[in-house]
């Protein structure tokens, strides 16, 4: 007797939908395969246009070459495409789309209507393909429509599509897409990223009929310099450094906000042979040039264009197509890492003494062997925390504490002191190492930020501009941001006055400080820290000076309150700038030392 057949082919409606959803994942989705459409088909000027986030509707308008009926009706099939012709093609991809997925893919997640008129032809013509059903897996069956074109952008040539109820058949999605104002700002994000790869394309965006974005095309660098102004700085006049690095086939460009930093990626922009990525291993290239000059958990505002020979790169590793593969990965790293260095010492740290954090460098770059302790740590970009106990002592002494807290090592037995730098406690199972001076540090940078704020006028009160996505966070941000002793109100739609600072703060750099600060206000989440990287450093330094030493003598008296003081503070796992202050190593870690038990 047979066994009931497990295998079965899924439904066309089915498929089409699977394979959509490698490719369409939300709106910006849509809009990303769309433009570089566009792009590919030689468009000076794109209009994009949603409505309520781009769920009820997506329209993409291009001056671009067009296309006739056939093109048209074929445009909607499976891996169709006007980009390759044959395998060997495939070796050097020079356009930004080429897998003749994307209109199909949209067709199977909402509704879909092309207008397109080809250059040189006298006639316009509109497909609309058939919703997708469990009869129909294929779009090539419906047939264009003659149609007036309408001169849209000024021009007698181009193509039109309309996305209408993306994802309405398909409610698993569409639960997952966001609020339509971050849906907005996703496609505005993506857009302004287009717009410094493609300085010589107009774009253009509009949400619900309100104006988000215009960047008109620019034929000189100027309007390069003009748009990375106003997308990496925010319009604001902060100057914008740039080094170039050539060598080996391959040229490399970088464009830096100097001491502008954000607690987010969404200003490291990264351009290969014109194609906007986010790949995690360039990504990576890029911040390690920056990972001693930053507070940990901030980023720079940096534009990096990577011109490489096509045939050395594989844009194919994805659908979507944001990630890439280097032929010669180690090439690359070295490269940008070069480039962005030479651009640091140039033109001058944007901190005032070097940061670590928990940038790394590839795995092929790292020690081969690791130590066998385990640090009891929070990632670095929780450093430093918000205010803690306030101190009112000038100098700070190490005294027992009247009452012992309870906290994780307050039953753990004082072993002794290694290296006059370590104080030693044996808990259960593990030694405990604290390092004296890490520890200190920590507990000195948490008293003096705790210190007063008193808020100093500015003689010219300095305004930080915001994006208008932002508004519905200012009240929590302003509560915020006056808590800390800054006197900040809204003024007009976009910006933030600033009429008075922490005396603290001094006069150096203001604006940008400002901008900084403001970022980390609005994306930080509640309790999270926030700090002004040259204040974080004036404040790590000295509790650095004041700090214990490496090679100083305590008592046991002085480690039992240095360790009870540690541990009041918001974060005891780390100094200032990041080193563990407390690491473990378990009782079996000795055992296999010393083989008495095999290694696990």
């Amino acid at each position: 007797m047979n066994s009931p057949t497990k295998v079965r082919i899924l439904p066309p409606v089915v498929a089409e939908r699977i394979a959509a959803g490698e490719v369409i994942e939300r709106p910006v989705s849509v809009i990303k395969e769309l433009v570089e459409n566009s792009i590919d088909a030689g468009a000076t000027e794109i209009f994009v246009a949603v409505e309520a986030g781009g769920r009820s509707l997506i329209e993409v308008i291009d001056n671009g070459s067009g296309m006739g009926a056939e093109d048209l009706r074929l445009c909607v099939s499976r891996h169709a495409t006007s980009k390759l012709s044959e395998l060997s093609d495939l070796e050097k991809i020079h356009t930004l789309g080429f897998r003749g997925e994307a209109l199909p893919s949209i067709s199977a997640v909402a509704e879909m209507t092309l207008i397109s008129r080809a250059t040189g032809l006298s006639e316009a013509h509109q497909l609309k393909p058939a919703p997708l059903s469990s009869e129909v897996g294929r779009f090539d069956s419906a047939q264009p429509q003659p149609v007036t074109f309408g001169h849209f952008l000024g021009s007698d040539h181009g193509t039109v599509v309309r996305v209408e109820g993306l994802f309405s058949q398909i409610p698993a999605r569409l639960k997952f897409l966001k609020s339509q104002a971050s849906e907005v700002a996703q496609i505005r994000e993506w857009l302004e990223k287009q717009a410094v790869a493609h300085p010589k394309v107009s774009f253009r965006f509009s949400s619900n009929d309100r104006n988000v974005l215009h960047y008109k095309a620019s034929l000189t660098e100027q309007g390069l310099e003009e748009r990375l102004q106003k997308i990496l700085a925010d319009g604001e006049d902060f100057p914008i450094l740039t080094e170039t690095l050539e060598y080996d086939g391959m040229r490399l460009q970088a464009h830096w906000v100097r001491g502008m930093s954000l607690p987010q990626t969404k200003k490291l922009i990264q351009v290969v042979n014109g194609r906007v990525i986010r790949d995690r291993f360039l990504q990576q290239a890029m911040l390690s040039a920056f990972r001693q000059h930053l507070l940990p958990g901030q980023f720079p505002a940096l534009c990096l264009f990577v011109d490489v020979d096509p045939a050395t790169l594989d844009v194919n590793v994805h659908p979507s197509k944001y990630e890439i593969r280097f032929l010669d990965n180690q090439k690359i790293y070295s490269g940008v890492q070069a480039l962005l260095n030479r651009l640091i010492e140039r033109q001058g740290t944007p901190a005032l003494s070097p940061v670590q954090s928990d940038w790394t460098a590839p795995a092929s770059t790292l020690p081969s062997w690791n130590p066998p302790t385990q640090s009891w740590s929070t990632p670095a970009s929780q450093t430093p925390r918000a205010q803690p106990e306030i101190w009112k002592a000038a100098e700070f002494q190490l005294l027992a504490s009247p009452e012992k807290k309870q906290h994780l090592l307050s039953q753990a037995q004082f072993a002794g002191t290694l290296f006059l730098t370590y104080l030693l406690y044996e808990q259960g199972d593990e030694l405990v190492l604290v390092d004296q001076h890490a520890a200190h540090e920590r507990v000195r940078y948490e008293q003096i930020r705790s210190g007063s704020r008193t808020p100093q006028s500015l003689l010219m009160p300095e305004t930080v501009k915001i994006d208008l996505e932002k508004r519905l966070q200012l009240e929590p941000a302003l509560t915020r941001l006056g808590e800390m002793g800054f006197e900040v109100e809204t003024f007009g739609e976009d910006s933030l006055l600033f009429r008075a600072i922490p005396a603290e703060w001094g006069n150096r750099q203001v604006g940008i400080r400002l901008k900084n600060l403001v970022e980390q206000v609005l994306h930080a989440e509640q309790g999270a820290p926030v700090a002004d990287e040259q204040l974080f450093e004036q404040w790590a330094s000295e509790a650095c000076h004041s700090a214990i030493r490496a090679g100083d003598r305590i008592e046991p008296i002085e480690a039992a309150a240095l360790v009870d003081q540690l541990f009041e503070c918001e974060n005891p796992w780390n100094c200032p700038h990041g080193r563990p202050t407390v690491v473990r190593i378990p009782r079996g870690r000795f055992e296999e030392w010393f083989q008495r038990r095999e290694k696990r």
